[in-house]
């Protein structure tokens, strides 16, 4: 019995030790192409800076795993997120406003905010800025986009750093 422990210990201490030295596999391979539609319906204007990180690593996993690739990205604004859109709430959202109207430009992504949640907050569509398309609903949007072949994408925002602080 005690030469089973003795064993069964050597197994467990230096069985486990290889364990330790193998590497979790990467898997790098993106299509070739692809539509994804960001779903974004914060409770905070500002997480949306956080959520077109998501977008810019998206594009970054496509400009060096699959730079020949093709892809298309769609945002559907429906949450308190509409209120960065507001031509009166530039100055204050100017950075992230600014950065979205450039990745229109440069990557081709088309913006739709919701008309309901811009009357909810009370933002006329003449107030909206013009690099975006206001849809009569956003969850309406969301299922034709998806229709179309768009795969969902929501864009959940979690303040990481306090997870990070905690391991």
């Amino acid at each position: 019995m005690k030469k089973f422990l003795r064993v069964l210990i050597f197994l467990l201490i230096f069985g486990s030790s290889s364990f330790s030295q193998e590497k979790a596999p990467f898997d790098s391979t993106l299509p070739d192409k692809i539509s994804a539609v960001f779903d974004w319906t914060f409770e905070e204007p500002k997480d949306t800076s956080m959520a077109t990180n998501f977008i810019s690593n998206f594009i970054k996993a496509y400009d060096e795993f699959n730079p020949m690739g093709e892809y298309k990205i769609a945002v559907v604004s429906h949450g308190a997120d509409v209120l960065i859109f507001a031509k009166s709430n530039y100055e204050k959202y100017k950075d992230i406003v600014d950065r979205l109207k450039s990745m229109t430009k440069s990557y081709g992504i088309k913006i739709y905010v919701c008309r309901n949640s811009l009357r909810f907050f009370g933002i006329k569509e003449e107030d909206v800025q013009p690099f975006v398309t206001i849809v009569p609903a956003g969850v309406v949007q969301l299922a034709k986009l998806q229709q179309e072949g768009y795969k969902l994408v929501p864009a959940v925002v979690h303040d990481l750093n306090k997870a990070k602080n905690q391991k």
